[in-house]
């Protein structure tokens, strides 16, 4: 298998074990991004009264903001400067890069979002939600997943 992902997922919940059950049920039952295997590796995640909890949530709020703007650096690039210009958007790379910086924007999960709040399901952390770690920081967990694909090869080897 490969490792082709990895996220840092917003969760609340009793314990590190609770949440890690939510995100593999999560994974499980989203069509968003399909994994083979995911991994959730505890001394990468986080509970609420971590001291760098939020510094944690910054860089990775950080990274997916990289991400969207890489992609609209791409849509610039192609003369994409206003929405009047989408209307000009053809078929391909450039509407596939402006269907990904959709994803960002309104929340579902891809295999480019680094930071994701399974919480509010969103791609960032609002205010409302940050107010609520701050008064019940032990209920908030901050989880490292690695996700994996198997290769054309290895799939055909599995299913022998």
């Amino acid at each position: 298998m490969n490792q082709i992902s990895q996220h840092k997922v917003l969760l609340a919940g009793n314990s590190f074990d609770h949440c890690s059950a939510q995100v593999h049920k999560f994974f499980d039952l989203t069509a968003l991004v399909i994994y083979d295997c995911i991994e959730v590796i505890e001394r990468k995640s986080f509970s609420g009264l971590d001291a760098a909890f939020f510094d944690h949530i910054v860089k990775a709020e950080r990274q997916n903001r990289q991400t969207v703007q890489g992609l609209i650096d791409e849509l610039t690039k192609a003369n994409i400067l206003k929405t009047a210009d989408l209307i000009n958007v053809e078929q391909g790379y450039l509407s596939k890069t402006l269907h990904l910086v959709s994803h960002f924007v309104d929340g579902f999960i891809g295999i480019d979002s680094y930071f994701y709040n399974l919480i509010d399901d969103s791609h960032w952390l609002p205010p409302a939600t940050a107010k609520a770690i701050q008064q019940h920081p032990g209920h908030y967990w901050l989880l490292h997943i690695d996700c994996f694909a198997t290769t054309a090869e290895e799939a055909g080897f599995l299913r022998f």
